[in-house]
């Protein structure tokens, strides 16, 4: 797992008083405020791939049904590979051209997503390059949800054990005693990563090669020192 952190000093205010949650946490001593950001990667368990559909004909009519009919195909060719199934938009249809150069036409698009497996990485993004009409918009990095819990937990951990040593570092310049934390505000971040560069190994993907589930996490704290 990878991992990155920052710290953020808010500021050190005397004698005030911070809510949490639902009841009033007065200091009497210094009320220092600070943000800890903790981010990293866990092991890619699957994918999650965005198609996009298209055709074209001179009239709504035939552009309505060469996507239907390009869509058959990719049913054909993609639902075995796919984990559950796939998700497919409702189409939509609108005109391009209309100039002397470029007659009017009419296209019909749709989108289509779906989750495939480590071993299906390459075989998706093959059998898509090769569809007419098909083009791959994006694959994205999916953790198991004991691998996401598992670093959410470890990002939580390492955010509070930053803060506290933070804390206690102030507490050591400022020659103060006593050290209580009274506020938490936590505060999720990370949204999968999607790649359109997708590395080339031997003629093939490799999911290795993939960047990693990625997520943050940020904590606010304030701590009352004395």
């Amino acid at each position: 797992m990878r991992r990155s952190g920052a710290v953020v000093i808010v500021g050190l205010l005397l004698g005030a008083v911070t809510p949490m949650h639902a009841q009033d946490v007065r200091c009497d001593g210094t009320l220092f405020e600070l943000a800890v950001i903790e981010e990293g990667t866990s092991a890619t368990d699957r994918f999650q791939f965005a198609l996009r559909l298209e055709a074209q004909a001179t009239s709504k009519k035939d552009a309505l049904n060469e996507l239907n009919r390009r869509l058959g195909t990719v049913r054909r060719k993609i639902s075995g590979l796919a984990i559950g199934g796939l998700i497919v938009s409702a189409p939509r249809t609108y005109t391009v051209g209309g100039t002397t150069a470029s007659p009017q036409r009419h296209q019909a698009t749709s989108n289509i997503s779906g989750e495939v497996s480590r071993s299906n990485y390459d075989p998706l993004i093959q059998q898509a390059g090769r569809l007419p009409g098909v083009s791959l918009q994006g694959m994205t990095s999916l953790s198991s949800t004991d691998g996401a819990r598992s670093l959410q937990q470890q990002l939580l951990e390492r955010a509070l054990a930053t803060g506290r040593r933070q804390a206690e570092s102030t507490q050591q310049l400022l020659g103060l005693r006593q050290l209580r934390l009274i506020r938490i505000d936590q505060r999720r971040g990370g949204a999968p990563l999607r790649t359109s560069a997708l590395s080339r190994s031997k003629q093939s993907f490799d999911p290795s090669e993939a960047p990693k589930p990625r997520q943050s996490i940020r904590l606010n704290l304030d701590y009352c020192l004395n």
